[in-house]
């Protein structure tokens, strides 16, 4: 690991959701890093509980245990504390308290969440251990012992309603300013529980061991446990530059505490960030934080593995119809036999000669066969390098002064009024339909009288073997026909079949060629 490097996935927060998260992405093969300030939010509990094959683990060591896991898939982990948080997906700056820098795709927030608790003097001090919130973390460790429920909240007497099922002493204690609505009053009075009003004074211990609460008329209530609904709040400044602010999670008209608010797929309001457990939802007990972190691992998984897919498609169709790429392929060895196209024999050697405009000219095998037919040839490729050869083998032909060369792209191609006797374009492809504006560009070249012939790789030609890319940078004849008017008179049309031996092996291979003939009427 080194500073600098820039990671697939930075995981803030090392607990189980950001572990977990960080299984699913090193398991995948992504290079993932996570950064944890070591300040588990159930740090204070001496065992986690309802985590099915773990049951009653101490959660350090839980956590532990989780860190030399991810390690064995190559996640790096360090103890560090994420200061802040700048960029855009594929390019984030993530950057530490230790003055650590890292680069990042993409970034997934699993920490920083505490709990705020009542305020209400002793409390803090014991949380995690008798003074705790959650039935199903702790709710069997305390079953049929003395409870009270500190209801700061109308929504405490769910709370006391889920922990009255593991004891027959449930006291609620109403704090001040504190209304729990009729019918749950009356549901928890059914079901015995008992109620005391007022904020209590203090918690009251003897020693290490805990006596019960102070009520606020001075008296003792007598308890075992104590039972609180905290405030959990996220703590990530570092999100605030980004526009991603704690959203405050409103249950029953009460605020319950504060979460990221994302999407199914953990994602947030800024592409390429990601949330996942506590950071999102309060409810999430320790196993649904370590399940949601694998969940919004796979998707982030996933968004990736569909960009870098939309980047080799990208990247192949550079290759295929960019400049760049077909400048280096002319800058090597001899790319084409130097023999003329088959279909242009065939459909020109009954023209009278006149003036042709080659397009997409290559290293100049058409345009040299139609010099020496009497043609005067206008080549023209957006290669230079191609351009290159074919005058170059013209001048080896001595046929220098019937054929000339011009740099054009047929994207952007303008005739602007000059007009030739033939124009022929011959497997010229490009991708999602764009060729039928390059033949309507090419059909405004010709002349009245004149020809345009065009002819493609047919799209069953990529089950051979000799095509590279999509079928859709291929064409047919008649998908071509959209960019003649009533100027023009058809006079082929068709997906005419072929041999052509196979480079690798020689065999010879049936392959078809997309023919598209036609003469300017008018």
């Amino acid at each position: 690991m080194s500073e600098n490097k820039t990671y697939d996935v930075v995981v803030i927060g090392g607990g189980a959701a950001g572990l977990s998260g960080a299984m699913a992405l090193g398991r995948s093969k992504r290079s993932v890093l996570v950064i944890d300030a070591r300040e588990p939010r159930n740090a204070p509990a001496a065992h986690a509980h309802n985590y099915l094959g773990r049951e009653g683990v101490s959660p350090l060591e839980l956590l532990a245990t989780g860190r030399a896991e991810v390690r064995q898939y190559g996640v790096d982990v360090v103890t560090d504390r994420v200061v802040g948080l700048s960029g855009e997906a594929d390019h984030f700056l993530v950057t530490t308290e230790g003055g650590r820098r890292y680069g990042a795709r993409r970034v997934l927030v699993t920490g920083g969440v505490v709990d705020e608790l009542p305020d209400v003097p002793g409390l803090a001090e014991r949380w995690g251990g008798d003074v705790l919130h959650c039935p199903y973390c702790h709710g069997w460790e305390v079953r049929d012992q003395a409870i009270a429920v500190l209801a700061t909240t109308p929504m405490a007497g769910h709370q006391a309603m889920l922990f009255r099922q593991l004891s027959d002493d449930v006291v609620v204690v109403v704090h001040d300013g504190v209304d729990l609505p009729d019918e749950e009053a009356e549901k928890l009075g059914a079901i015995g529980v008992r109620f005391a009003h007022g904020t209590p004074q203090e918690v009251v211990t003897d020693g290490d061991a805990l006596v019960g609460l102070r009520l606020a008329d001075g008296t003792v209530l007598e308890r075992d446990a104590i039972v609180v609904a905290t405030k959990p709040h996220v703590r990530a400044d570092f999100l605030g530059p980004l526009g991603i602010e704690p959203t405050p999670f409103e249950m029953a008209g009460a605020v319950l505490g504060s979460v990221i608010a994302v999407e199914p797929t953990g994602a947030t309001v800024v592409p390429g960030v990601f949330a996942a457990g506590n950071a999102t939802d309060i409810a999430m007990t320790l196993m649904a934080s370590a399940a949601h972190g694998n969940r919004v691992g796979a998707w982030i998984n996933a968004a990736l593995a569909d960009a870098d897919a939309r980047k080799a498609v990208q990247s192949l169709r550079d290759d295929f119809f960019e400049q760049p790429a077909w400048e280096e392929r002319y800058s090597g060895d001899r790319v084409w036999s130097g023999r003329v196209n088959v279909q242009l024999e065939a459909e020109a050697a009954g023209l009278a000669p006149g003036r042709a405009l080659d397009v997409g000219a290559g290293e100049g095998g058409d345009a040299l066969w139609l010099a020496r037919n009497g043609w005067q040839v206008t080549a023209c490729d957006f290669a230079d390098a191609a351009l290159a050869r074919v005058a170059e083998h013209a001048a080896e032909a001595g046929l220098g002064d019937r054929v000339e060369t011009r740099r054009i792209d047929v994207r952007t191609f303008e005739p602007d009024g000059e007009t030739w006797d033939l124009v022929t374009s011959h497997f010229v492809h490009l991708p999602d339909g764009g060729m039928v504006d390059v033949v309507r560009r090419l059909a405004a070249a010709v002349a009245p009288g004149g020809t345009l012939l065009v002819v493609g790789h047919a799209p069953s030609d990529v089950h051979t073997g000799l095509r590279h890319g999509h079928h859709s940078f291929m064409h047919t004849a008649d998908q071509l026909l959209p960019a003649l008017d009533d100027a023009w008179e058809v006079e082929v049309c068709e997906s005419r079949p072929r041999t052509q031996a196979h480079p690798e092996t020689g065999e010879d291979v049936d392959i078809a060629d997309a023919v598209l003939r036609a003469r300017r009427v008018s």
